[in-house]
């Protein structure tokens, strides 16, 4: 994968984000391969074409895509052709942008009512946002999110990303789910305290994913995170005040030597300097000539969980990824149901 010269991230995963439809009209593998082809070309991405994989398994798809580490997009077609995995690594694309691609490679239009953040100041520069983080773990560390039960050598796995999913009846606007995704952890970790004892979750930390500018047309990563802290003590309404009033932080990048180095350190300090939980909604979407749609944002630093949303005729499809070296299917759809039960109602 040819990233951009100044990404500069965890190199512990892939950094794909992922995109699964259904499409209304099924999809040859031919056209699709085309249309991919041309994308790389229009955009510019090397290296020229991404892979297309065909399986009678959208989930194995999803699953295998997601830790591609070729090419900045590849897709997943099922045999029947109704169902499609976008994947694109996150340096060159993000959230919005994989909507575009979509769009480009099915023959579909979808678009979001997201707004973006604008030219909202940063918080800090790399340096300094990693400075802050240190002293967060020295003073107040991040709450961690307790898998009821870890992978262990002896049990099977393949350390692929593990993903589940849900769809609500309604729309659920970001800071219901930022409201839901720190309560569900509060309860799911008290549920699953060690021998019984009741825990205490303090310091929840959420990281959300936004994006600068949504007037942009050509496809490129415009995204930023807010993050906001102690959110467990937070209502709704003091979460959609912060959410409107945090600064910005953007990835940690580099380059040259000292790019080098902070990938380095960045191996060694992602699991303490990441956050509890990301969160990551796509909008309202307006769709043509798709039936159905779920995101999946990258599983980077903290607990290595991360919570996806979009509605889609005035549905909410909701996802939880995380890492197979640390989550089974089972607990992780554990604390799914743990989220959804704290959606407020009119969220």
């Amino acid at each position: 994968m040819s990233q951009t010269p100044d990404w500069v991230a965890d190199p512990a995963i892939a950094w794909r984000i992922v995109l699964s439809a259904t499409v209304s009209t099924p999809l040859a593998v031919e056209d699709v391969r085309e249309r991919l082809s041309a994308l790389h070309s229009e955009q510019g991405w090397w290296p020229a074409s991404g892979r297309v994989l065909t399986g009678p398994d959208e989930a194995a798809l999803r699953r295998t895509l997601g830790d591609e580490r070729q090419g900045v997009v590849s897709l997943g077609l099922t045999e029947d052709g109704r169902r499609i995995v976008v994947s694109a690594h996150h340096s060159r694309v993000d959230g919005l942008g994989l909507l575009a691609v979509l769009g480009s490679v099915t023959g579909t239009s979808v678009a979001s009512s997201a707004r973006g953040v604008g030219d909202r100041p940063d918080d800090a520069g790399p340096l300094g946002t990693v400075a802050r983080r240190l002293l967060e773990v020295a003073a107040t560390p991040p709450a961690r999110i307790a898998a009821p039960s870890p992978v262990t050598r002896s049990a099977p796995r393949d350390d692929l990303d593990v993903y589940v999913e849900r769809e609500l009846s309604a729309p659920v606007r970001t800071a219901a789910l930022v409201l839901a995704g720190a309560r569900g952890v509060t309860a799911f970790n008290r549920a699953h305290a060690a021998r019984g004892r009741t825990r205490r979750t303090r310091h929840v930390a959420v990281a959300i994913g936004v994006s600068r500018d949504t007037s942009a047309a050509a496809i490129a990563d415009r995204s930023a995170l807010l993050r906001l802290r102690d959110v467990e003590r937070l209502d709704l309404g003091g979460i959609t005040d912060a959410l409107a009033l945090a600064p910005t932080q953007r990835p940690v990048q580099g380059t040259g030597s000292g790019a080098g180095l902070l990938t380095a350190g960045l191996r060694v300090l992602a699991p303490r300097l990441g956050s509890t939980l990301l969160v990551s909604h796509l909008g309202n979407l307006a769709a043509d000539g798709l039936d159905a749609l779920s995101f999946h944002p990258v599983t980077a630093g903290g607990s290595g969980v991360s919570l996806g949303a979009l509605t889609l005729a005035g549905r909410t499809r909701v996802s939880l990824r995380a890492r197979g070296t640390a989550w089974t299917h089972d607990g992780l759809e554990q604390l799914l149901e743990a989220v959804v039960a704290e959606v407020p109602s009119g969220g």
